[in-house]
């Protein structure tokens, strides 16, 4: 991007609340009335989505843009109307519900509607039109009605999809398995510049851009989005079931923390650079009105229940997190501080509240780096000679994870699981009521999805497998290849089967089921299926 794009002035907080906020999200009456556009290009080039799933209902989502990678996506700066379906069937012969909702310049002609009235624990279809252009049609499942007896629930769990590193073909095999939803647990987009030709030989596949910068604008971040959401699998994922989606840090930016940057590759003010973020974020996720940004804040963590069998709470671990205090890779008193915390006193209470009334029969944290002490000296590239804690993961804040397991215990969360993703590596691991001593009681499991196709091809055995394990007794399994966790969820089982695909520098490879673990309710630990 030119440099004239990436002046940004400094604001603090209060400034950036009613400037930022005031300029992205400008109020409809000052922009022309909705037109009866048409299109020479297919408008819905970015595809369809829903999300945030409710008993009655849940969000759908699109975004017009017949040229994607334009700055405006080819609209121009006029309103265009969009109308919406939502049916019984997948023919949209017995419509339900239906409604025209405005698209508009300053949320880049996306629309979020928010459906009511539908019934509890059922799948419903839906689409878009504008001029005389059809949306595919998409499916979502509402929630189960809160006390319902649920007799399984099937989801995946994704994340991390650079797009240079490979294809999405993970995505096109979550598609065709339906899931009731798909928990995405962030990095849906990498923010850094276009790879120089000359690394090419890494084994880069899909060049973007070459005049894609570093993101810091909210143009940068929207054409960001734009392209990722051209591929056809990805569509095909969104389009397939709901999405309850996530942030971690490149969204935003790489390792970010709370209200600065830790990477410091741009010299640019950070908090305007995070409005931009969120504001992107928001126009292209399934999201409703509640979770909007305002300015450099947004509140995303929130929980789901289904029935009596799970309640899914999403956390938000970079907003309110405190600042790295010691290296990247450390085992540092001060990452042992009282005061260091993932979430904030607040998200904290909101955890205890929620996990407090639920008397479903498993608790679900559903976040974004890995929870469980992690020991890295064996694994590939460390130094070995002592152990090495990831200051990016709950390692880096020692004391709000023992905060998180009081919470467990203090709401007698029966069958806690963890969610995780971020390390590109297929990882389960037992969760010990003593994060101090991995090898001692299990209370919990962590089950951590390994990347769509960021790290490039992986492999199934991981150097240095042996010693690893013998750091880290609690892991029950490791693999560094791409793919999904697939979820299946009952009363009395929770199996988690790592699914990889064979591989993403060719499209459409297939996916086996690498390892099927198993966790009983009222029997913490993991084995074998």
């Amino acid at each position: 991007m030119a440099d004239s794009h990436r002046t940004l002035l400094q604001f603090d907080r209060r400034s950036l609340l009613k400037g930022i906020a005031g300029c992205v999200l400008a109020p409809a009456v000052l922009r022309p009335g909705p037109a009866r556009a048409q299109y020479r290009k297919f408008p819905f080039s970015l595809g369809i989505a829903s999300g945030d799933p409710a008993p009655d209902g849940f969000v759908i989502w699109t975004r017009l843009a017949p040229e994607p990678l334009a700055a405006d996506g080819g609209m121009g700066s006029d309103a265009a109307e969009v109308t919406w379906e939502v049916a019984a069937d997948q023919n949209m012969l017995r419509v339900i519900r239906s409604g025209t909702a405005t698209a508009r310049v300053e949320s880049a002609h996306s629309v979020h509607v928010e459906i009511g009235g539908l019934e509890p624990g059922k799948d419903y279809f839906y689409r878009f039109r504008t001029g005389t252009a059809d949306s595919v049609v998409g499916r979502s499942r509402t929630l189960p009605a809160p006390e319902a007896a649920v007799s399984e629930l099937r989801f995946a769990s994704a994340g991390c999809q650079r797009w240079q590193d490979g294809y999405y073909t993970a995505w096109r095999r979550i598609a065709e398995e339906q899931f009731d939803f798909v928990f995405h647990y962030g990095d849906y987009i990498y923010e850094g510049a276009t790879t120089k030709p000359e690394r090419q030989g890494r084994g880069l596949l899909r060049a973007m851009p070459g005049d894609f910068g570093e993101c810091v604008t909210l143009a940068d971040y929207r054409l960001r989005y734009s392209l990722y959401k051209t591929d056809r699998d990805l569509q095909a994922a969104h389009a397939s079931c709901a999405f309850l989606p996530s942030f971690d840090d490149h969204e935003v930016a790489g390792d970010w923390s709370a209200d600065a940057q830790v990477r410091q590759s741009l010299k640019t003010p950070f908090l305007p650079r995070r409005a931009a973020a969120f504001q992107a974020w928001y126009e292209h996720m399934p999201l409703r009105a509640a979770n909007m940004p305002r300015g450099p804040d947004i509140l995303a963590y929130r929980s789901f229940k289904f029935g009596n069998l799970a309640e899914v709470a999403v956390l938000d671990t970079r907003q309110y997190r405190s600042y790295p205090v010691c290296k990247h890779f450390d085992n540092c008193a001060a990452s042992h501080a009282p005061d260091q915390t993932m979430m904030g006193p607040a998200q904290e209470q909101w955890l205890t509240d929620t996990f407090g009334t639920s008397q479903r029969t498993w608790q679900v944290l559903a976040q974004q780096v890995n929870f469980a002490q992690l020991d890295w000296r064996s694994f590939p590239n460390h130094h070995g000679r002592g152990p090495e804690l990831r200051m990016d993961s709950w390692d880096g804040a020692s004391a709000g994870r023992e905060r998180v397991l009081q919470i467990l215990r203090q709401t007698q969360s029966r069958n806690p699981v963890v969610l995780t993703g971020d390390l590109h590596r297929a990882i389960a691991l037992e969760i010990s009521s003593d994060p101090k001593d991995p090898s001692g009681p299990c209370m919990a499991v962590e089950f951590l999805a390994t990347s769509i196709s960021s790290g490039g091809n992986g492999r199934l055995v991981t150097k240095n497998a042996d010693a690893i394990a013998r750091d880290n007794p609690h892991i029950k399994w490791l693999s560094s290849e791409r793919g999904y966790t697939r979820h299946v969820v009952k009363p009395k089982t929770w199996q988690a089967d790592y699914r990889a695909v064979a591989s993403i520098t060719k499209r459409d490879a297939p996916v086996v089921t690498r390892q099927s673990l198993v966790v009983e309710a009222g029997k913490p630990g993991l084995v074998r299926a």
